[in-house]
């Protein structure tokens, strides 16, 4: 389970806005998958077919490896074929396109554009596939239904609001954790795509348009506000109760650091410290994180806020800015609860939601302050 959405993703989309389906046809999502490659080797099942955007033109591949390369012009098949600049491939019967490694294939159309660095890859599909691939990534499918549909139905919304975002590279989501971490048939699971299919279309709407529904592992007790994370408060990302939580594993946590560690981390990030010997929560939220921290050296006092100190050590290591921090013997020992950002919605509290009998819709409406659940 891929455990929270990195800053940059919901950064990002915080002055993206939402975008609406259409109603007579699917949505089509582009995912970037790979960017400068010199060459990229693609496969199937069943013979492949590659269309030459520009002149129009579509040829037929047998059954096998192709190797497509970055040419002076184009795109190029060695000794086989020259292209121009973005070429199109699918295969026949609509089977799945495997991109270099083999144990990743794709559904719908695998696009190649040449670019000044080499060679991006982008997967082409409708929104429904592409959640396919993704829900797998972001929440154990083997957990309650309902938690699982909450899940679809948040990643559905998010995915819609970033439509566009990466319009400059020729696509509109990556496949991390810029964006929500999508895998591909190969991570398809029956229960996740169950839980996509039971939701089919619906989205978070405020105000009749679609929300920023980011999420996160486990908020440690209550949600966080967003303003406090990214500066932008929005009326739907409120700081909530959440008492939920059944059985995750990130409920207390402990993390111990040698300061030369955390010094080495704030220096990188340009905070000028030198012989940290301090380090102490100077404000929290209402929820309890940590808004500022203060580090003291032997040059002075600096404050940095505790969402970036988190993103400066990692956020895989400081696992949430819920803790409390004391120092001992040039060790900073850090005291917490929860796993990620703390906005919206909570997976394991999802979880402890659904096993008490709670539905995708009461879950989400929970997490998201407002909110209808609804086609668009």
């Amino acid at each position: 389970m891929r455990l929270a959405l990195v800053v940059a993703c919901a950064a990002a989309l915080v002055a993206a806005g939402g975008r609406t389906t259409s109603a007579q046809r699917p949505q089509l999502v582009r995912v970037g998958l790979l960017a400068g490659r010199p060459e990229v080797v693609l496969s199937a099942d069943s013979p492949l077919r590659v269309l030459d955007v520009q002149a129009d033109r579509q040829d037929q591949l047998s059954v096998g490896a192709w190797t497509f390369r970055a040419g002076a012009a184009g795109v190029e098949i060695p000794g086989v074929a020259r292209y121009g600049t973005v070429v199109r491939v699918s295969a026949e019967g609509d089977r799945p396109v495997r991109v270099e490694d083999k144990l990743r294939a794709y559904r719908g159309v695998v696009e190649l554009r040449r670019t000044e660095g080499g060679l991006t890859v982008i997967n082409e599909l409708d929104l429904e596939s592409y959640l396919y691939g993704v829900l797998k990534m972001e929440i154990n499918p083997a957990w309650p239904p309902e938690a699982v549909k909450a899940q679809a139905v948040a990643a559905r919304t998010l995915a819609v609001a970033s439509v566009g975002r990466f319009a400059r590279e020729g696509y509109d989501v990556r496949d991390n954790t810029d964006s929500q971490v999508y895998g591909g048939v190969t991570f398809e699971d029956p229960r996740a795509t169950a839980a996509v299919d039971a939701t089919r279309g619906l989205v978070l709407q405020y105000g009749g348009q679609p929300i920023l529904a980011v999420y996160h592992a486990d908020s440690g007790g209550r949600t966080e506000s967003s303003e406090n994370v990214w500066g932008r408060a929005y009326p739907y990302l409120r700081s909530v109760d959440d008492p939920y939580v059944a059985g995750s594993p990130y409920e207390r946590w402990t993390l111990s650091l040698p300061l030369a560690r955390v010094e080495e981390a704030v220096r990188a990030g340009g905070l000028p410290v030198r012989g940290l010997r301090s380090l102490e929560v100077a404000e929290t939220s209402e929820s309890g994180r940590a808004l500022r921290v203060r580090l003291s050296g032997d040059e002075g006092t600096w404050e940095l806020s505790g969402h970036r100190l988190r993103s400066l050590l990692g956020p895989d290591v400081l696992r949430s800015t819920l803790f409390t921090v004391r120092v001992e013997g040039g060790v900073a020992t850090f005291e917490g609860r929860g796993w990620g950002h703390g906005v919206g919605l909570s997976q394991w509290g999802a979880r402890g939601m659904a096993l008490r009998g709670w539905d995708f819709v009461r879950i989400l409406r929970h997490y998201y302050t407002g909110v209808q659940v609804a086609l668009p």
